[in-house]
């Protein structure tokens, strides 16, 4: 028996929540509570390339290490954390990534900073570096 949609379903489809994309993980003895409190004291992200991504990375490394959590490693910490850093583009991006795909702190940075400075992008600014001119009138 074939069950029939009606045209406002169609319009209209069902929402999917998928899987993350961070893998955290297991958590051994009691459950933990993430305070709202360090959340707020987080830098925000909005995926924005003129943004320099390594001072974001040591930012929000600066402040997670104020947080501790029994149970959670510092590491971990970063990784529960994260979600709540990145806003608009930055989060969007995030959702785009395959499940499962980030296991562990350096897994993210890695991902992450290949997304914003990519090959093309290291070279341009080398290039740049080695090809220095003193422009007349500019002092040394």
């Amino acid at each position: 028996m074939t069950q029939t949609i009606s045209l406002q379903d169609r319009f209209y489809p069902i929402r999917i929540s998928l899987p993350s994309c961070i893998q955290l993980p297991e958590v051994e003895g009691d459950k933990f509570k993430l305070n709202p409190q360090f959340i707020n004291t987080l830098m925000k992200y909005y995926g924005l390339e003129s943004k320099d991504a390594y001072f974001f990375i040591r930012e929000f490394e600066e402040v997670c290490v104020m947080m501790k959590i029994l149970q959670l490693g510092d590491r971990t910490v970063k990784l529960h954390f994260v979600f709540f850093s990145f806003k608009c583009l930055a989060k969007k991006w995030l959702y785009s990534l395959a499940e499962n795909s980030i296991t562990t702190w350096d897994d993210f940075v890695k991902v992450f900073l290949e997304k914003l400075y990519p090959i093309h992008k290291t070279a341009l600014i080398r290039k740049n570096i080695m090809q220095c001119k003193k422009e007349p009138n500019e002092p040394f």
